[in-house]
C-alpha cells in the first residue's frame, strides 16, 4: 500500500513540475531575442561572430544557455544554466540587480576578462543596461560548480546560485574553449520576453 502511495505521489510531483512551473516550452533563441541583440551588438560595436543568449523562461533542469553562432544562425553549444536562488527559496525565478540580493540579473552585457578563481575558469561580466549594471560590483560571474548538470536533468531543477551565471565544469571547459577565440562577446539573459 505504501508503494502505491508514493507512485501516486511522484506522479502527482511529476505533474505538477510539468504543467505549472515550466511555463515556456520554446526555444532558448527567439527570433524576437536575436534581432535586438544583433541591433545591440551593431549600436555597441560588440562581437559579431557569437553571442551568448539565457533564457530563464525554461526550466533549471533544461538547456536554456546557448552560445550562439551569428553567422550561420545556428547554436554552437547548449547547455543548462543556474539561476541565483535568493534569500529564500522561490519556485519561479526572481531577478534583481542589488547587491546582496543573491538573484540573477536580466539583460544585456559583455563578456569580460578571464581567470582561474576558487571555482575554476571563470569570466567577469560587464553589464551595459540598467537591469544589470551593478553585476561586476556584485561579483556575477560566468563559471562551472558541481551542482549543475552537464546535460538536461528535467523535472528536477539544478542547482542555484548567488546571481552568478553557473555551468557544469565540464560545460565550463567547452565555454571557454570558445571564448578564447573569441573577445567582447554579447550576452543575453531574458524572462518573460524581457
Amino acid at each position: 500500500m505504501r508503494i502505491y502511495i508514493l507512485i501516486i505521489v511522484i506522479i502527482v510531483v511529476t505533474f505538477i513540475l510539468t504543467n505549472h512551473i515550466v511555463r515556456n516550452r520554446g526555444n532558448i533563441v527567439t527570433s524576437q531575442h536575436l534581432s535586438e541583440a544583433r541591433k545591440f551588438i551593431q549600436e555597441n560595436n560588440l562581437n559579431n561572430s557569437i553571442c551568448i543568449f539565457i533564457n530563464y523562461n525554461l526550466h533549471s533542469g533544461k538547456n536554456r544557455l546557448a552560445v550562439w553562432d551569428l553567422k550561420h544562425n545556428t547554436a554552437i553549444f547548449v547547455c543548462p544554466v543556474a539561476h541565483g536562488r535568493g534569500h529564500r527559496f522561490t519556485i519561479k525565478p526572481q531577478f534583481s540587480n542589488e547587491e546582496n540580493s543573491w538573484l540573477s540579473s536580466l539583460g544585456k552585457g559583455v563578456v569580460a576578462e578571464r581567470y582561474v578563481g576558487s571555482f575554476g575558469i571563470s569570466y567577469r561580466l560587464d553589464g551595459l543596461e540598467s537591469s544589470n549594471d551593478n553585476i561586476r560590483k556584485r561579483y556575477i560571474v560566468l563559471h562551472g560548480y558541481f551542482s549543475v548538470p552537464s546535460s538536461p536533468i528535467f523535472p528536477l531543477p539544478s542547482g542555484l546560485s548567488k546571481g552568478c551565471l553557473m555551468v557544469s565544469h565540464k560545460n565550463m571547459k567547452k565555454i571557454d574553449e570558445i571564448l578564447l577565440q573569441q573577445k567582447q562577446v554579447l550576452f543575453f539573459s531574458y524572462y518573460n520576453n524581457k
